[in-house]
């Protein structure tokens, strides 16, 4: 750090420490200038931050002036020894706004005179508040961290794109190489095919004829099993017709036996029915003669 960035900030830095200094001692002379502000600002704050930290937030206005006060010591201590300057710078311009609007409403005035006065110091904080501001960014000369992420990336783009060009060009000499091996492979690939194709022709016919001498035994023992059917068929029908003789012969004998048994039945049947005609005849005869004598 140089002696005149050391000396600029102690002297910026004075002031805050020296006004956080009073605050915190006697704080009552500044409490009726920020209760107003402190009325209206509280109230919001508890309403849009999260419980855990609404909860923190005093509603005094004494203390909230000795809060503003401490951070004007801590935030002047820290921009004049330069240790978290640029954190300080920023803790300053926080507190100095508020305190500002509190002290010096210049446009609330009606005495003239009290308004000029008020304008006056108001200027004179908003030039304060520049001062912090520009310390809050101020990096003693070495690139910031947003410079050198972006210088990083140009840097980085221009590197991406010489190894983009080299790529490309050993991009296009691979794919000629590729090309032209390609085209020797298709040709060799043509060659082979037509020797496949002749050997493939030939591979064809060789096992066509060792199909046909595989056949040849196969074709004779089909045959010779087909003429063994053909026996076993004829054999077949021969007993066939054996067995339906028999039966028929025997059908022939038991219907003779039958038509015996039935004649030899008639008979019996037609003697024994003559035999009770003649009774009835005879029967009949007795009672037209015995009716006869009845008349007589």
């Amino acid at each position: 750090m140089s002696i005149i960035r050391a000396a600029g900030r102690t002297l910026l830095a004075s002031y805050f420490i020296a006004s956080g200094i009073k605050s915190l001692k006697d704080p009552t002379p500044l409490v009726p200038a920020a209760e107003p502000l402190a009325d209206k600002v509280v109230p919001l704050v508890k309403q849009y931050a999260p419980e855990p930290v609404a909860g923190y937030v005093p509603q005094d206005a004494k203390t909230l002036v000795r809060i503003n006060g401490a951070a004007e010591v801590l935030g002047g201590l820290a921009l004049a020894t330069g240790f978290g300057r640029r954190l300080g710078a920023l803790l300053l311009a926080g507190t100095l706004v508020p305190s500002t609007i509190a002290k010096y409403p210049f446009w609330s005035r009606e005495d003239p005179e009290q308004r000029a006065d008020d304008r006056a110091h108001f200027l004179k904080n908003a030039s304060l508040l520049g001062g912090v501001l520009l310390a809050s960014v101020d990096t003693e000369g070495k690139p910031s961290i947003a410079y050198r992420a972006h210088k990083g990336g140009q840097t980085l783009a221009k590197d991406t794109k010489k190894a983009g060009r080299k790529v490309a060009r050993s991009t296009s000499a691979i794919t000629n190489a590729a090309l032209a091996e390609g085209a020797m492979l298709a040709g060799a690939v043509v060659t082979q095919s037509r020797k496949a194709r002749k050997q493939a022709a030939k591979q064809a016919a060789d096992a066509r004829k060792a199909a046909e001498r595989a056949a040849k035994p196969a074709l004779k023992d089909a045959k010779s099993a087909a003429k063994d059917a053909q026996k076993q068929f004829a054999k077949a029908q021969k007993q066939a017709g054996k067995a339906v003789g028999n039966v028929a012969d025997s059908a022939t004998d038991k219907a003779a036996d039958l038509q015996k048994a039935a004649s030899k039945k008639a008979s019996a049947v037609a003697k024994e029915t003559q035999k009770q005609v003649k009774k009835a005849q005879k029967a009949a005869s007795d009672v037209a003669a015995n009716i006869t004598l009845g008349d007589n």
